[in-house]
């Protein structure tokens, strides 16, 4: 295991402690089978544009299964029925590799990602409430995370880029929260980065 892992440290610290130009910040939207929810990220890229460190930070909103949005002709306004007071704040790190950085124009580059880390699950009391009701006595626990897929990322003179991520969140829970352990399921991520100036 020290074999693998001594490796890893080095890269990591090459990556943090690197002068690229190709270190980029950001925030994006998450759209899965099993919520929504936004991100914020960093990306510690090297020169040659095929590899990237990522550190990301989540917040998602859990979706029940028989969740719907109906008008409500009372109060004339949107209401949401079978909902559930479900959070999750994932914490991950990885990598993205481009196999053909440099090989095609337009700064067009498709790649491969892979991510884990620590999940924290905020299970809220369920029905409607006020916000110290439903959130004051929330359960919580810690698990592990990962996400696996590939993109394409769209960069633009070296001032911005736009990622789009598809593919497969994991997230299994130690305990159950709203009946289920397993929460893994199909999740589009797109990300949208500034290149950070090397001063």
């Amino acid at each position: 295991m020290m074999k693998l892992l001594l490796p890893l440290i080095f890269i990591i610290l090459n990556f943090v402690f690197s002068a690229s130009s190709n270190n980029r910040a950001g925030a994006g939207l998450d759209i899965g089978s099993k919520g929504s929810g936004i991100f914020f990220n960093y990306l510690f890229g090297n020169n040659k544009k095929n590899f990237d460190f990522v550190g990301e930070l989540r917040y998602f909103d859990i979706k029940g299964e028989t969740e719907s949005i109906v008008y409500d002709y009372w109060t004339n306004q949107y209401v949401t029925i079978s909902g559930q007071n479900l959070l999750f704040i994932p914490v991950l790190v990885g990598f993205n590799y481009h196999p053909f950085a440099g090989q095609i124009a337009n700064n067009f580059s498709p790649f491969i990602t892979i991510r884990g880390g620590l999940n924290l699950t905020i299970d809220g009391k369920e029905g409607n409430g006020s916000y110290n009701e439903i959130w004051r006595k929330a359960k919580t626990q810690w698990s592990s995370a990962g996400f696996i897929g590939g993109g394409i990322e769209f960069r633009w003179y070296n001032q911005s880029s736009v990622a789009l991520h598809i593919g497969s969140d994991i997230i299994k829970l130690k305990q159950e929260a709203d009946q289920k352990k397993d929460y893994s399921g199909l999740l589009i991520h797109i990300s949208f980065n500034r290149f950070i100036k090397n001063k």
